[in-house]
């Protein structure tokens, strides 16, 4: 008879949370790097010199409420994940390479905003988006399915759904960002919106008739029932 290897489940994700806050400390710190003091002269307007780099400021509040948002989540999903594999780390080492990432692709974005490049400039930002929504939905999906959570069976289902639908409208702006800025912007917005506030959203969808609608008694994670 064959005996499949089960994963080495250890207790507590202290030490996850620990060390996902530095790199977030570290990835936002790094933002603000790339916003320089402009050198004027006494004819010239020390105003103006500031608003004339809107580009780099825009592109740092995108980048930091990304961030923040992104830690939020995280901070919010590991207060219903409570126990951890080598794998969970894993998911959440590759999250954390994309949150290493953003301030690369924040700069990137800050420098070719607005000019004939901007469209390649927000497709890497999209790109980099992309990834790290795939990368808190594939922790969330992992950690159901190796029952790793402490959450009630409705807010899992919620939590599965609003993590699901992340993966894909980031998906959605990552193409749409080739076709138009404006629109990837406004849905740049829009995500942030829905997701600076994660408990509300999930308490929201658990209370409204979108269970109903789409079965979720019968949903699955990697083909296997969440747990009641």
């Amino acid at each position: 008879m064959e005996h499949k290897k089960k994963a080495t489940i250890s207790e507590g994700t202290d030490r996850i949370q620990a060390f996902s806050d530095g790199v977030f400390a570290i990835a936002v710190t790094l933002l603000v790097l790339d916003i320089h003091v402009p050198e004027v002269t006494d004819k010239e307007s020390l105003l103006g010199a500031i608003l004339s780099n809107w580009e780099t400021y825009l592109a740092f509040v995108i980048g930091f409420f990304t961030l923040l948002v992104c830690w939020i989540n995280h901070h919010y999903m590991f207060e219903m994940i409570n126990k951890s594999t080598g794998m969970l780390l894993l998911l959440n080492g590759f999250k954390l390479l994309m949150v290493s990432f953003t301030p690369f692709a924040t700069a990137v974005l800050s420098k070719y905003i607005g000019t004939t490049h901007q469209q390649t400039a927000i497709s890497i930002y999209g790109l980099n988006f992309f990834l790290m929504g795939s990368a808190m939905t594939g922790i969330w999906l992992y950690a159901c399915q190796h029952d790793l959570t402490i959450a009630s069976a409705g807010e899992l289902r919620a939590s599965t759904q609003l993590y699901v639908f992340a993966s894909v409208l980031s998906g959605v702006i990552f193409i749409l960002s080739f076709f138009s800025v404006i629109i990837s912007l406004v849905l740049f917005g829009l995500m942030f919106m829905i997701f600076v506030f994660p408990r509300n959203v999930i308490t929201g969808i658990e209370k409204s008739k979108w269970t109903s609608v789409f079965s979720l008694k019968k949903l699955t994670v990697f083909d296997r029932p969440l747990r009641s």
